[in-house]
């Protein structure tokens, strides 16, 4: 039986980020290959778009300070 614990694509993702991004956030790769990955033969290419821009939604939401509307009318 395999081990599928190890997945060659995924660490060498990784392996790039560390040289080529090191500040990007390892757990954003991994979500991101994980998307890709749950959705690589589906019919519907909207799924993982869809599901990509809500991770990255989620992930700038939580990074950008919160403004307030005051002032804005």
């Amino acid at each position: 039986m395999p081990d599928t614990s190890y997945d060659l694509v995924l660490e060498t993702l990784l392996a790039i980020r560390k040289e080529v991004a090191p500040d990007l956030d390892e757990q954003l790769v991994r979500s991101c290959y994980a998307i890709q990955k749950k959705h690589q033969f589906d019919r519907d290419h909207a799924l993982p778009t869809q599901a990509m821009d809500r991770l990255i939604e989620q992930r700038v939401d939580a990074v950008m300070p919160k403004t307030s509307d005051k002032g804005n009318s």
